[in-house]
């Protein structure tokens, strides 16, 4: 049997397809699970294409020991959240990360490693200013500062699902404009805190549903980097910053815009 190129092309195109589509579901499910827990949030993580997404991520990197953990705290990940009660992860939520900013695992990358307000305020620009390279306008809904975890890993989902958009409808430059981005961010943002903040969100959940979380978070973080080739000074323990944000504006940036007249990703 003689199988044409082009078919073998058409084929490989749509793995990279499917697979820039399913890295970018784990970051909207990583983004959703680290917002106060609420059923309507949660949703994606119940059904059909959940499974379909995990298994489907398996095949978007090398093996590993960091995707077998990533996958199989993605499953548990799932059961958890299907046998839990929502109030109860409220209540989980509340402890883990207080009510105000937590200084065992703060949610704002604002809190990591910066020396002073005045370079917190410039990274906080800086982020801004990612987000608005590529139209994306000020939330009116969702209050949350534009370096909160959940709203960088929704960034980052937007780009691949952008990546994919384009690599489908138009050319080699706007797939290039959309990995590089991810790159850059990655390499001077989420890339640097984000592993931390994991390890750090592990510790105060100790077990359960935000400790599965914990850990895909890590995983996925290590294979993203690795994947994209992204090398970074990543922040320790002993960058935390304890003293509480100043001077910071209380508009966020979101990441839910349209893609392209495709309407909400």
């Amino acid at each position: 049997m003689v199988v044409k190129n082009s078919g073998l092309q058409e084929n490989e195109h749509m793995a990279e397809i499917e697979c820039l589509l399913a890295r970018s579901a784990v970051y909207q499910v990583l983004s959703a699970c680290y917002l106060f827990p609420e059923e309507e949030k949660l949703s994606l993580l119940k059904g059909e294409d959940f499974t379909e997404l995990v298994d489907t991520i398996e095949g978007c990197y090398g093996e590993s020991d960091s995707l077998s953990a990533m996958v199989k705290s993605l499953k548990n990940l799932q059961e958890l959240y299907c046998n839990a009660d929502v109030e109860k992860l409220q209540s989980i939520y509340n402890r883990i990360v207080g009510h105000t900013i937590s200084k065992e695992c703060p949610l704002y990358e604002g809190q990591y490693g910066a020396a002073h307000v005045f370079q917190q305020v410039q990274d906080l620009a800086d982020i801004q200013g990612f987000y608005k390279a590529f139209g994306l306008d000020i939330s009116e809904e969702e209050k949350e500062r534009c370096d909160h975890v959940s709203v960088e890993l929704e960034f980052m989902q937007f780009l691949l699902y952008k990546q994919a958009y384009a690599l489908e409808n138009h050319g080699k430059e706007e797939v290039e404009i959309c990995l590089d981005a991810q790159k850059k961010f990655l390499r001077e943002h989420a890339g640097k805190w984000v592993p931390l903040f994991a390890l750090l969100f592990g510790r105060r959940s100790v077990e359960g549903f935000y400790f599965a979380l914990s850990e895909v978070t890590k995983e996925f973080m290590k294979l993203e980097m690795e994947l994209l080739g992204v090398q970074t000074e990543m922040f320790k323990e002993s960058d935390l910053n304890q003293d509480a944000v100043a001077g910071v504006p209380d508009e966020c940036l979101s990441c839910s815009g349209s893609v392209d007249g495709t309407g909400d990703n």
